[in-house]
């Protein structure tokens, strides 16, 4: 259904783009949503870094990231750049356990 934008006015063009942005958003979200789904909190997992392997432990799937704890340090990274190792989920380390504790409901 090809549409001739030549007769749209300014105000219909600009609705269109709003339309179509809003479209690609939500099928990259929906592109995220399923690369989210492979991860599961307490998933071993490795990205690579400055061009070095760096795992780690899955310890949030928020909205958009994996959260990855690292020996160092702490990820949000995209998770089309996560791989998840093999073998049995980990088990999270101490402060994070804490962290749910407390932050989950009473």
């Amino acid at each position: 259904m090809p549409i001739d934008i030549e007769k749209l006015s300014l105000e219909e063009l600009l609705d269109l783009n709003r339309r179509i942005v809003r479209r690609i958003d939500y099928l990259h979200s929906l592109k995220t949503r399923a690369h989210l789904d492979r991860f599961a909190v307490g998933d071993r997992v490795s990205f690579q870094s400055d061009g070095r392997a760096v795992a780690g432990i899955v310890v949030r799937v928020n909205r958009k990231t994996p959260s990855v704890k690292t020996k160092d340090t702490h990820w949000n990274i995209h998770p089309r750049f996560v791989t998840r190792l093999p073998g049995p989920a980990a088990e999270l380390p101490k402060d994070v356990r804490d962290i749910m504790k407390r932050d989950s409901p009473q």
